[in-house]
Parts: structure tokens; sequence; C-alpha cells
């Protein structure tokens, strides 16, 4: 791949990264810092879908469309950014067979996080989408960790913080989680998951 071809961008906390970097289309590769990525409804309500760390990248879903990325992206702190424009990509991957078929599975388990995302966010109570979202990302260890504040995982998971702290209030009282800043521990997996069954009212 050509040197000239990539280039690399700084940007400042809260600043917004486009896919479209100089009028080019590209795919953004992390190469320091987080981006924070958002979908805004027409009402101006934003959600939080993602965090993308070092390592990760973005516009590599839409590489063959000719429109900008629908989603939001915004650094949550200083990030740099590596630009490889799409005709490039487009180039390697017609010649390079293997190539195109990781990139194939990359799409792929994005396209599985976003079935995921769009599950959580169409379950109509908060408890339900707070309980899913424990179940979810727990480790080997019973361990959540959410980078970011709880403002934050209320957007991630489309409710209120009022609604959040109520609901995570509920589920420590019931003993199923215990929660300290941004780490959860689920503390009694069937309670939480008899929990799911029986959401609250709360909006």
């Amino acid at each position: 791949m050509p040197e000239k071809s990539v280039f690399s961008q700084t940007f400042r906390s809260g600043q917004i990264l486009s896919d479209i970097p100089r009028g080019i289309p590209s795919i953004g590769l992390i190469t320091a810092g987080r981006v924070e990525v958002y979908s805004v409804a027409l009402d101006g309500k934003d959600i939080l879908l993602n965090e993308l760390s070092v390592g990760e990248c973005f516009g590599i879903c839409n590489l063959l469309a000719r429109f900008e990325l629908e989603t939001v992206l915004r650094c949550a702190i200083e990030t740099e950014v590596l630009y490889i424009p799409k005709s490039v990509l487009q180039e390697v991957m017609s010649c390079n067979g293997a190539f195109a078929l990781r990139f194939a599975a990359v799409c792929s388990e994005k396209i599985q996080f976003l079935l995921k995302r769009i599950e959580l966010l169409t379950m109509q109570s908060c408890r339900g989408r707070v309980i899913a979202f424990l179940l979810a990302g727990q480790n080997e260890n019973r361990e959540v960790i959410f980078r970011g504040s709880r403002e934050d995982l209320a957007r991630h998971l489309g409710i209120s913080r009022a609604a959040l702290f109520r609901e995570l209030a509920a589920l420590q009282s019931a003993g199923a989680v215990e929660a300290c800043g941004n780490r959860f521990y689920v503390t009694n997996l069937r309670r939480l998951e008899e929990m799911l069954y029986y959401p609250s009212n709360t909006k």
C-alpha cells in the first residue's frame, strides 16, 4: 500500500470525525485515543452505540457505498486517526482474495454487533435493557466494565439517567448486582436472569 495514499490526523476531545476527510472517502484506523459512536434520531435524541479504541476502525461498512456514515463519531479524548483511502482498499481487495475474505469477516462481526444493539434498544423496559447489558457484557469473573460515566451508560442504553440509577438500585437491593463506579459485578446470576422476566414499569 503506497505510503503517500495514507495520512494521519490528530483531533481534540469532543471533535466530530468524518470518513470523508479532505473530501476523500476513507477508512479511519484509530492509533491513539478513543471514539464514541452515536446514532441521532430525527427528534435530536442521541444514543451511544459503541466505543472504538486503539486498533479499531470506522468507515468499513460503507466501503462500497457513495454516502457518508449515518452515525456521529465524536472523540472521547484526544485521538489520532490514520486515514486509508477506500479506493486503495478496493484495489487491494480486487487482487487479493484472502484480504477480501478477512475484510468481509470484520464487516460480519460489525453487523452481528449492531443486531445485538438493536435487540437491546428494542426492549420495552428500562430494567430489561440494564439486565441485558449486564448479562451480555460480563466476563468469566462475572464482571462488567463500562468505559465511561453513568450518564454515558444511560445514553448507551437509551434510557434516562434517573431510570438507570433507579434500576441499578433495584438490582443491588435484590442482591443480584454490585456496582462500583463503572464496574459492575453479577453476584447472583440466577436472580438476575429471573428479574429479566419481571421488568419494572419504568420507561
